[in-house]
């Protein structure tokens, strides 16, 4: 089968864990992933609303990383995102060097607040700074990324991004908590052509894993949402349910929502076609 990832956490993890990329004990790995046709995974390099010398750190990693995958499986095509845009400080022309270095989407925020918005567990409003910096993505085609955000930082973001994205975030209809969207958020984004990657933590879940994945896309498409539904797991960078703790356990959820009534074409297109098809056109505007 093919398998496209927008969200998984595993650069910050092999650097800091001094891990091998090819094979690991991690939740993502050549050796975990080979056994997909095509495998198309954006990597994250977290970077904290708080941390020091951001952007120092943001590159050891990215560099670490790019150097461990050199020994990769032949059916990986690598994408890479920045989770936290504290990673450009003060200095908006960061992203230029973001841009050359092939990052394709910037999480605004973590959890907290930057100079840029407010995560999830702050009331802060998106910025004048912000506000540059979204017209700064647009301008370098660049993927704006809303996972994390509070809701007015979000309506705020979302207005001004011509490519706007959530990584790795799932439906509040499904479960109430701050990190999930409300219907109106999901129908911004795919007014606009965006992807909603389903996170696999179970906080954001709350239930069964499979269960409640198939309650999101259930919900996702009665919203019209066919074309803007992927998968965002959040491998290694959250503590995931034992049946979907890894990334060779993406074969059974993929049977598991088939038996629950999800066609095989549907599920093609959650599984890889939506984020292939959002992100070739990234690419072709590099």
């Amino acid at each position: 089968m093919d398998y496209f990832d927008l969200h998984c956490d595993t650069p910050y993890e092999c650097y800091f864990k001094k891990q091998d990329f090819f094979k690991n004990n991690l939740a993502v790995s050549g050796v975990k992933g080979a056994a997909f046709e095509n495998w198309k995974q954006v990597f994250a390099v977290w970077i904290r609303d708080d941390q020091d010398s951001p952007y120092t750190l943001y590159k050891a990693i990215l560099k670490d990383f790019k150097e461990k995958i050199k020994s990769k499986p032949d059916n990986l095509t690598p994408y890479f995102s920045v989770e936290g845009g504290a990673v450009i400080e003060d200095n908006i022309d960061r992203l230029y060097e973001l841009k050359r270095d092939g990052i394709c989407a910037l999480t605004l925020t973590w959890n907290g607040e930057n100079r840029i918005a407010g995560g999830s567990k702050t009331d802060k409003v998106l910025t004048d700074f912000g506000k540059r910096v979204i017209k700064e993505l647009n301008s370098l085609n660049m993927q704006c990324d809303l996972s994390h955000l509070n809701e007015q930082s979000f309506y705020s973001a979302v207005e001004l991004a011509d490519f706007p994205i959530a990584t790795h975030s799932n439906c509040k209809s499904a479960f109430d908590c701050p990190r999930n969207l409300s219907d109106n958020q999901l129908k911004l984004i795919a007014e606009k052509g965006g992807l909603v990657g389903l996170c696999f933590y179970p906080e954001f879940l709350g239930g069964d894993v499979f269960e409640k994945l198939y309650e999101n896309i259930y919900h996702l498409l009665e919203l019209g949402m066919e074309n803007n539904i992927a998968l965002g797991s959040d491998f290694d960078g959250a503590d995931m349910a034992e049946g979907l703790c890894d990334i060779t356990k993406i074969p059974f959820l993929y049977e598991k929502l088939k038996e629950k009534g999800i066609n095989e074409t549907v599920l093609d297109k959650i599984f890889y076609k939506n984020a292939e098809n959002r992100l070739e056109t990234f690419d072709k505007r590099r």
